[in-house]
């Protein structure tokens, strides 16, 4: 592998061939989709989903917490029991 170049070796060779070896070219290629859009939405659509999902339980599970810090356990499972009955019963 070569050091770096110094203003000696640039002075030795033409300036073409120094912004070639300091600068490759490099080919554009245009981008292709690799999947369909629908596809695409469609997986989208499910992460987002399944973020939710995951981030509200996280909540559920800090709020429980928080609970926990000035309630006790018998208290907090009672509450909890009817919060899921009431969620239960709407319509």
């Amino acid at each position: 592998m070569m050091g770096r170049w110094t203003s000696k070796d640039r002075a030795e060779h033409p300036p073409d061939l120094v912004v070639w070896l300091e600068k490759p070219i490099r080919r554009i290629v245009p981008m292709r989709p690799k999947r369909p859009v629908r596809d695409i939405d469609k997986i989208a659509e499910r992460e987002t989903a399944a973020y939710l999902r995951r981030a509200s339980i996280t909540y559920l599970e800090c709020c429980v917490s928080l609970m926990m810090t000035h309630l006790q356990r018998e208290e907090v499972a009672t509450i909890l029991e009817q919060e899921a009955d009431m969620l239960r019963n709407l319509d």
